[in-house]
């Protein structure tokens, strides 16, 4: 990378697209974004395909550590170039990357629209990785409305996507998003035994990022049947290791989370809250996985 910004910086925007699926899939983004922020001073000499790359990955890169102020300011300069992308892939990404940033300001209607844009031109290129997250997003941006059909339906085809192409990673995101929707329409036998195994996958996969969001599943289904407590601890568990890992909660996801732990501070109040959810936060990934698994030590449990 440092040679390239020595020697070749024309080069890098692509490089940067190239490599995004491998930093994503090894948590690795807070890594790369210093070189993607290095490189925004040469974005005017840049053709507009390279400059496009470059916008897009620095409103991903950002949105991923939760800079929202730098991913609103990188999405702003990416939207005119739009119209001048010639390749209908980087195009579908373009539209996926600000779909991902729309929930910042709570515009998950322009989120869908965004979404469909992303698919509609995705869907000719047989490409599984940036689908299946469009897919994703879209299932996640219906559940957060409330509309469990249209969830399940991009849902089924991020599962189909993941039969036919084997992926494990993926194979946990779809059984992860299904496990929610079933907690959201009052399935919660169903809802454990799809997120028992989207974590046992997402483990295998050693994907950080799977497993915070099936640690505030977790948090949501306990919350579901009643026990405000553990769900405090699980969600806590799930910030924990975000931040130690360094990345934040996806803008779409927000709301949901909010919402939980709204309602689980109502239900145990200020103090208790605040103790389990801190305790959580402390935990390590094996601690709180003990703690799903329903096999807790002592110093897992707040005091």
């Amino acid at each position: 990378m440092h040679w390239y910004l020595a020697y070749e910086p024309a080069a890098l925007p692509h490089l940067f697209r190239i490599l995004w699926p491998f930093w994503y899939l090894r948590d690795r983004q807070a890594e790369a974004r210093p070189w993607v922020e290095e490189l925004l001073p040469a974005a005017v000499s840049l053709d507009p395909q390279a400059r496009a790359e470059l916008e897009w990955a620095a409103t991903v890169t950002a949105n991923e550590v939760g800079d929202d102020a730098a991913a609103l300011a990188a999405r702003r300069r990416l939207e005119p170039l739009l119209a001048e992308i010639q390749d209908p892939f980087l195009r579908g990404i373009c539209h996926l990357g600000i779909a991902w940033t729309s929930p910042i300001s709570g515009d998950f209607e322009g989120a869908l629209r965004e979404l469909s844009a992303s698919l509609g031109e995705l869907r000719g290129q047989e490409e599984p990785f940036f689908t299946a997250l469009a897919a994703f997003t879209a299932g996640a941006a219906e559940t957060a409305l409330g509309r469990p059909d249209g969830a399940l339906t991009h849902l089924r085809m991020m599962r189909e996507l993941a039969d036919r192409f084997g992926y494990t990673w993926l194979t946990a995101s779809a059984r992860l998003q299904l496990g929610i929707l079933a907690i959201v329409q009052g399935r919660p036998g169903q809802a454990r035994e799809l997120l028992d195994e989207a974590l046992d996958l997402s483990l295998a996969t050693r994907i950080i990022r799977n497993v915070t969001l099936c640690l505030a599943a977790f948090a949501q289904l306990a919350s579901a049947e009643g026990d405000p407590e553990r769900a405090a601890l699980l969600a806590g568990a799930a910030e924990g290791l975000r931040r130690r890992a360094g990345f934040s909660t996806w803008p779409m996801l927000r709301r949901g989370e909010a919402e939980l732990a709204a309602q689980t501070c109502q239900a145990l109040g200020d103090d208790r809250f605040g103790q389990a959810f801190a305790a959580g936060a402390r935990l390590s990934q094996q601690e709180a996985v003990a703690i799903i698994r329903d096999q807790p030590s002592d110093h897992t449990q707040p005091s």
